[in-house]
């Protein structure tokens, strides 16, 4: 009578104890596209990468403008004497207009710089949107892995508060162990500092997500899904000149190498002289003497004299050519570090895949029929309670690392998007 009595106190422990991914969550869960919308709508950084990208739209046409023409006003030849305009033939009032021209070509080199450089901020802003979507990828998926943790400590202090009940009921009736008691108590007392730490954990992360979201700090962050599904599996193949075609920071870094390379064309044509030409009109009064005085209309030309080439337009030209150097190496730095990026992400990818289906095919089943075996044990008294304990905690476990498996496959495939600069991933919209 006392056997069955254990028997069905043991049973009601995982009766009460619901699987996996059956606990209910909140109603309000967050939804992945809905996170990056807000994100890409509020984050003040790829705003301000906006404006600056407008802004540098605006410098095209003030880059191929002629400088302001310069208009003088004065008098000639004024006699000190009287101050009379009337005493001096020579004496005249002048209004002259002044316009600098650059050497041809010069304009237009200026116009395609400021081309470059509209077209690299407009590459560096789709950069920091990647970059944005990334982030907030990556924090869901973090926090999707925390949400589990909490939910598995959860259950097994939910389950070993239960176990504590059975093994204390064991102990007064004389069929149990005390140190099957206090073992119970210790593994209880671990679980609430897990908790702890993964509640603390959940701040950090939520904290992250809120401010790539330019959300007051502290705002709650709802849960997210209870699970995540695999996507198929897809093609990884991109090759290098695809990379750089797909990935706007490499593309930005053209549109500089662009700009460096009309630098050095420009500072080539700088050695030619830059031309002001001069219009005056010059209004003289008829002399007191009676004699009609004609007015005059003067022209002229000034150039600039590159006398100094030397040590100016020549060492202009070696610096404008270094700089260019200097951006294709960085470009090429660049560029490895990004292959080299590639390269993890897919390792990563691979990696976690072969982890998921390890747990889908092996460990999940192997420890639910490890479970089912120590309960069976367990209830004709082949197994004691400890042994059938750890079973239970070893397939919960098994099932939070299967689901940090699935959150460490989705940050690497946004970390894989963003390498190589494609977005394939409205392909693979994890579903609840």
């Amino acid at each position: 009578m006392r056997k069955i009595f254990f028997i069905f106190s043991f049973a009601s422990v995982f009766l009460n104890v619901l699987p996996v991914g059956a606990l209910k969550r909140p109603q309000e869960r967050l939804i992945l596209s809905d996170l990056i919308q807000e994100a890409l709508e509020n984050n003040p950084a790829l705003e301000a990468a906006g404006h600056k990208a407008l802004s540098a739209e605006r410098a095209i046409s003030q880059a191929g403008a002629l400088s302001d023409p310069k208009l003088t006003l004065g008098l000639m030849n004024l006699p000190v004497n009287s101050f009379a305009f009337d005493q001096e033939p020579m004496t005249g009032k002048q209004i002259a207009v002044t316009q600098m021209f650059p050497f041809p070509g010069k304009l237009s080199l200026s116009m395609d710089m400021a081309e470059f450089e509209a077209a690299a901020l407009q590459q560096q802003q789709q950069e920091i949107r990647n970059q944005i979507v990334q982030t907030v990828r990556r924090a869901y998926y973090d926090l999707y892995a925390v949400d589990q943790a909490l939910e598995t400590v959860q259950k097994n202090k939910d389950l070993m508060e239960q176990l504590i009940r059975v093994a204390e009921i064991k102990y007064a009736t004389g069929s149990g162990l005390q140190q099957d008691v206090l073992r119970a108590q210790v593994e209880l007392t671990k679980l609430d500092d897990d908790l702890i730490m993964w509640r603390q954990k959940r701040l950090v992360v939520a904290a992250h997500l809120n401010s790539v979201l330019n959300r007051p700090a502290g705002s709650h962050v709802d849960m997210t899904p209870s699970s995540l599904e695999v996507p198929e599996k897809m093609d990884l193949g991109f090759s290098q000149k695809e990379i750089e075609r797909q990935r706007p920071l490499l593309r930005a870094w053209k549109e500089k190498l662009g700009k460096s390379e009309a630098a050095v064309k420009f500072a080539r044509r700088d050695v030619w002289p830059n031309i002001a030409v001069s219009a005056a009109y010059s209004q003289r009064d008829d002399l007191k003497s009676g004699v009609k005085l004609h007015d005059f209309l003067s022209l002229s030309m000034t150039l600039d004299i590159p006398f100094f080439y030397r040590r100016k337009q020549n060492q202009r030209i070696a610096e404008r050519e270094l700089d260019f150097h200097a951006a294709e190496a960085e470009y090429a730095n660049i560029l490895n570090g990004i292959l080299a990026d590639v390269e993890v992400q897919k390792a990563g990818l691979e990696r976690n895949r072969k982890r998921i289906e390890l747990y889908e095919g092996g460990i999940l089943l192997q420890a639910r029929q490890s479970l089912e075996s120590a309960q069976a044990g367990y209830q004709v008294g082949k197994v004691d309670f400890l042994n059938v304990v750890d079973n239970w905690m070893r397939l919960l476990n098994y099932e939070l690392q299967y689901h940090f498996a699935l959150s460490d496959y989705y940050k690497a495939l946004a970390g894989y998007e963003f390498a190589v600069g494609k977005d394939f991933y409205g392909m693979n919209e994890p579903r609840d």
